[in-house]
């Protein structure tokens, strides 16, 4: 279902945004474009990342100080100019989308997990400023903002830990559920469906028991998974929030609840999660310092020739394109054709071979930081990925293989690998980024 609810946000802002023969997309159109602010300012945030690498430029030379104060307002001038003129291309604004999306959708989900690979994707140690700069790619969920900010400042803290983070955000969220468990789970519930019927025909409120399991496990509300568990054993698959409400304040499964009568709901009554605004007392947490994990050494430049040994105590997990029934009643054949089409077009008469679109480099960095130097596994995957007519099933080939080997989806291994993927059905992309731009 979500991925539905996915493709269908994503065509209804490309209809919003996209004109008929536009190729190039200015990052001040997609500011006047009525589409979520939070899609907004996602693309807002790749300009900021251009602008910041830019910038690094003009701190290297040694000839000249561009430190000085008036050096440093007039290169702030210029490049507030230069952020006006920032455009995507069509192949770029399409593959930006789907990420802004996915990113959306996985925090709002699970925000905890979401957050932690989001932050620490290249490093198990970053500094605040890191921290602040990167949670301004989300705004859902402001309590985790104010509460990190009172706490960095609270205890004068420069840099954070990825264990540290968990144990962080984990206790934010544990006082902000403590108070008033099943309210404050029904708001947030509510701020997740009103993103879901974005994707829907008609809105509903009605929600998916898988997609609620996952929403209390990150957040680490055992009970209320319990409960929902035992719905979905009883062979339910959508709750609706007054439903939902009654299972949550009962402590009990619905066919319990049926024998009798049932309290008047209130979720209607009940503001989402964004504008109950949840306040932490971050003075009542207290993260011990820690030692930040010993990262992996880089190593760009292995060996060729290094051979790899097989785990034999590791089966290969089985990946499958696996379509998901949708529960809305949409008609999710027309967006795929519209995806297929859109992809005929660009792709052109035949699908390239990945193993020509990868290079040994990159072939030796996927076998040993994505497949853990398992050679087969990786011929595997390929093999599997070659054989898949569209990018849609491509990518949900990835989700599910990154999600069963436990990889942060964020990581520049794992992203690179994903839009080299992706320049395999819209190869116009290659000549513009060949996977690059989203690395760093």
């Amino acid at each position: 279902m979500l991925d539905q609810i996915i493709e269908n946000i994503i065509q209804k802002i490309r209809r919003e945004v996209v004109q008929s023969g536009m190729q190039d997309i200015p990052l001040t159109y997609i500011f006047t474009r009525n589409i979520p602010h939070s899609i907004k300012h996602f693309f807002d945030q790749e300009v900021e990342l251009w602008i910041r690498e830019e910038s690094e430029k003009f701190g290297s030379s040694e000839r000249f100080d561009y430190e000085m104060p008036e050096v440093q307002m007039l290169v702030d001038k210029i490049f507030d100019i230069l952020k006006q003129t920032a455009t995507f291309h069509i192949n770029q604004f399409n593959r930006l989308l789907e990420r802004a999306i996915k990113l959306e959708a996985n925090y709002l989900i699970r925000p905890q997990q979401t957050l932690t690979q989001f932050l620490f994707k290249d490093s198990p140690l970053i500094t605040t400023i890191e921290v602040y700069d990167m949670l301004k790619y989300f705004d859902k969920f402001q309590y985790y903002k104010d509460a990190l900010n009172d706490y960095f400042n609270l205890k004068y803290m420069r840099e954070i830990s990825q264990n540290q983070f968990q144990e962080l955000i984990t206790a934010i969220d544990q006082q902000v559920y403590a108070r008033t468990p099943v309210e404050t789970a029904l708001q947030t519930l509510k701020t997740i469906n009103n993103f879901i019927n974005e994707g829907r025909p008609t809105s509903s409120d009605s929600m998916d028991v898988r997609m609620m399991i996952m929403v209390f496990k990150d957040r680490h509300l055992d009970d209320f998974v319990r409960l929902i568990e035992q719905e979905a054993q009883h062979g339910t698959q959508m709750l609706s929030m007054s439903d939902t409400e009654q299972i949550l304040r009962a402590g009990k499964p619905l066919h319990e609840l049926k024998k009798s009568k049932p309290a008047a709901s209130t979720y209607q009554d009940i503001a989402d999660i964004e504008k109950a605004k949840p306040e932490v007392e971050v003075e009542s947490i207290d993260v011990p310092e820690q030692a930040p994990p010993v990262a992996e050494p880089e190593s760009e430049e292995f060996e060729y020739e290094e051979e790899y040994e097989e785990d034999d105590t590791q089966p290969i997990p089985t990946v499958a394109a696996e379509k998901k029934p949708s529960t809305d009643s949409t008609t999710p054949s027309a967006v795929d054709q519209l995806a297929d089409l859109v992809s005929q077009k660009m792709k052109g008469d035949h699908l390239e071979d990945l193993n020509n679109l990868i290079d040994p480099k990159q072939r030796k960095k996927f076998i040993k930081r994505i497949f853990k130097k398992r050679e087969s596994q990786y011929q595997e995957f390929i093999g599997l990925v070659n054989n898949t007519p569209t990018w849609k099933h491509a990518s949900n080939l990835i989700d599910t293989f990154f999600y069963q080997q436990g990889l942060n989806p964020y990581s520049r291994e794992a992203l690179e690998f994903s839009d080299l993927v992706y320049n395999r059905y819209f190869p116009k992309d290659i000549s513009i980024n060949k996977g690059e731009e989203f690395r760093n």
